[in-house]
């Protein structure tokens, strides 16, 4: 199944991505995440991924950037148990 939604860059630009998942992660319980992607292929067994958090603003939604370095870790973690990072 396949979620495409339209998403804007700073400069107006227009991109179908789809949604992989939207998830929440310990000790950031108030937040969303949302995991997508371009299907751009970075080799012939992976594709480039996206991740940022979700904000509701009304009916519109944005995308806003994991500037935390211990959030980020969190959200890796959290990436790597839905099987979307390899482990290391």
């Amino acid at each position: 199944m396949e979620n495409i939604i339209d998403i804007y860059d700073a400069e107006g630009n227009k991109f179908k991505v789809e949604v992989l998942d939207i998830f929440t992660v310990d000790g950031y319980e108030d937040k969303n995440y949302i995991v997508y992607t371009r299907n751009i292929e970075v080799d012939k067994d992976n594709m480039e991924i996206y991740v940022s958090i979700l904000e509701q603003d009304g009916d519109k939604y944005n995308f806003a950037t994991i500037e935390d370095e211990n959030e980020w870790n969190a959200v890796q973690e959290a990436m790597k148990e839905e099987g979307f990072l390899d482990g290391e």
